[in-house]
């Protein structure tokens, strides 16, 4: 019977930067292969090809996208067995346990001189371009993180905080009850989503797929949204339970989900850019909501109205700038695909496939 695949986003395009958990990630792994090489196509279609060969044996797979580009995988983690693989140049990644859990495999000798002589000034050019564009979406992310902020000084003048706290209260009665393990709560780490050239998107539907019970916040920005899901993490793990932290695609230090694997449960924000509602049928989706704590005066509600159009402005030109950058990223790997030597990549990755007995 084939395994199944859950999908994730590698890294993400936030106002303090690019953010990724790779090296989270790799703590978690039993085994990690780092594949170090310059960014191609070519590169992305192998992680795809080990991700159905694990699939196919009955593993269940995390597919981790890239930011820019739709059909591109820069990661695949395969649970059962615990194996990452990771292009982990692109990252600057070195290993650090040689000899134990971390594996080496570079193709930088597959590129043929010759070829790259042929497209140097090109490649020179895109990747000049590919820099150039993802500062200015990055510092363009970061404008409307401030303007974000400004948003929820608003908001957070007008919060009842103590009826906030004593709902949260009881959440966490009704989540946890009496339960306590003997053993010490794991803490993991994925992101939720980040900006692309399409606009923000997200794989939610695809982490809470198994989930039975999914609770979703409605809540103003800045009404606590984000520190309530910490709060929830931080109790789950005393109590010995396991935790995975969904990190906000946009605020590097924000939060955006929270997923308990042993209830079967998890929390997430579902507000913009990311809405969600219960589905029809799907018993165990509720709506948690905490905008009832915030009661906006109609002077709030003008100075909202100007902060929320800068925001869309800021975040409509993040993604301009993010369009250009992806078709240099594309131009880039394009370059390189042509200077691939298809014999010495066979040969580097047949020993990958490794078959084994789940």
């Amino acid at each position: 019977m084939n395994g199944n695949v859950t999908y994730y986003f590698g890294h993400a395009l936030t106002g303090q930067g690019i953010k990724q958990l790779y090296k989270e990630m790799m703590d978690e792994a039993e085994l990690v292969y780092l594949l170090q090489g310059a960014p191609t196509m070519k590169g992305s279609e192998l992680l795809k090809e080990l991700g159905y060969f694990y699939v196919k044996q009955g593993f269940a797979v995390e597919w981790f996208k890239d930011a820019l580009l739709e059909d591109v995988v820069e990661a695949v983690f395969v649970r059962g067995c615990n194996r990452l693989y990771i292009w982990s140049s692109e990252w600057g990644i070195e290993p650090t346990f040689l000899g134990t859990k971390h594996r080496v495999l570079s193709f930088y000798d597959c590129l043929e001189d010759l070829q790259l002589e042929k497209v140097g000034e090109q490649l020179a050019e895109a990747m000049k371009e590919r820099e150039l564009w993802r500062d200015k979406c990055i510092a363009m992310l970061s404008k409307a993180i401030k303007i974000h902020d400004d948003w929820e000084i608003v908001t957070q003048s007008c919060m009842n905080w103590q009826a906030l706290n004593d709902q949260v209260e009881m959440l966490k009665t009704n989540v946890f009850q009496s339960i306590i393990l003997n053993k010490p709560g794991l803490r993991t780490h994925r992101l939720l989503g980040t900006l692309t050239p399409r606009g923000a998107e997200n794989t939610v539907e695809s982490i809470t797929k198994n989930l039975a019970r999914r609770l979703m916040i409605k809540g103003k920005p800045g009404t606590g949204k984000s520190s309530l899901m910490k709060d929830l993490a931080d109790e789950a793990n005393k109590r010995g339970l396991d935790t995975q932290i969904i990190w906000c695609g946009l605020d590097a230090g924000s939060v955006d989900m929270v997923i308990i694997p042993e209830l079967n449960f998890c929390i997430f924000d579902s507000t913009e850019p990311h809405v969600f509602d219960p589905q029809d049928g799907r018993l165990g989706d509720e709506i948690f909501d905490i905008g009832k704590h915030c009661a906006l005066s109609q002077d709030a509600e003008v100075l909202i109205e100007d902060i929320r159009a800068k925001y869309k402005e800021a975040i409509q030109d993040a993604m301009g700038y993010s369009k250009r950058y992806a078709e240099a990223e594309y131009t880039v790997r394009r370059l390189l695909d042509h200077c691939l030597s298809t014999s010495l990549w066979r040969e580097k990755t047949a020993p990958l496939f490794e078959r084994l007995t789940k």
